[in-house]
């Protein structure tokens, strides 16, 4: 099916929030609300408030810009103790079960487990915020990850390439023959910037589809299962009714 100047794919790398699993708005932003309470702050980021401060990557960033936004006093060790009891209580929120895998994520690490393909998380999580849900939702695949790369890997972080490169340089696979998994604007630009090819997976959250990003060489509305075929928004052809190996292979070239 392929001609041998064809790249092959060799690699796969999946961000987490928002690609692998719908953390966002009913896991992070209800955590840090809670730590937000914990301090005794009046602070309380509402649904359209937290789209809006996913343009910061890393959770730690998130509160340093919304204090300096709002000209609160806090310091940077304030700050860094209110992310610390916001892991805390995400890591509750996991346990919970409330956070649920996206549609087509178990289904596509299968397939391409089956075909050799490594695969690694390139997140802006903390280690910490990570590890609960590595533990509960994601426990059953977890063997098919050759590595996982966290906030605390690279200094620079999404939508810098530093992540990248590195899952390039732990992979020892070409740009050309990898293809990241993700659902932001700032994840695709850390991608890009790496020179790897990159999936868009819209969150369910994304209403207008003018304000897309539009620098992925595809972009879905999700993964897609038998039972619910993905849909397309803009891109190469799906070749089946979900996204699976046949066209990850298809969208690198």
């Amino acid at each position: 099916m392929y001609r041998n100047n064809m790249n092959k794919l060799k690699a796969v790398f999946w961000d987490v929030d928002g690609t692998i699993a719908d953390t966002e708005l009913c896991g992070h932003r209800v955590a840090f609300n809670l730590a937000f309470k914990d301090f005794a702050l009046d602070w309380n980021w509402n649904e359209n408030q937290y789209l809006d401060l996913l343009k910061i990557s890393g959770g730690f960033n998130r509160i340093v810009y919304f204090r300096n936004k709002i000209n609160s006093e806090l310091t940077d060790s304030d700050c860094s103790k209110i992310q610390t009891r916001k892991r805390l209580h995400y890591k509750n929120l996991i346990k919970s079960g409330n956070i649920t895998v996206r549609e087509g994520v178990y289904r596509l690490i299968n397939e391409l487990s089956c075909f050799d393909i490594e695969q690694f998380i390139v997140t802006t999580s903390g280690r910490d915020s990570l590890e609960p849900f590595l533990r509960t939702s994601l426990s059953s695949h977890l063997k098919y990850f050759s590595g996982i790369i966290t906030y605390e890997d690279v200094s620079k972080h999404k939508p810098f390439p530093d992540a990248y490169q590195l899952a390039l340089q732990l992979s020892k696979k070409s740009a050309g023959n990898c293809i990241a998994i993700e659902d932001s604007s700032i994840g695709v630009k850390a991608a890009k910037a790496a020179n790897i090819n990159c999936l868009l997976t819209l969150p369910p959250w994304a209403h207008s589809i003018q304000s897309i990003n539009r620098n992925a060489n595809a972009c879905v509305n999700s993964l897609g299962n038998v039972d619910k075929p993905s849909k397309l928004i803009y891109g190469k052809k799906l070749i089946s009714n979900n996204v699976d190996f046949n066209y990850l292979s298809n969208i690198i070239n």
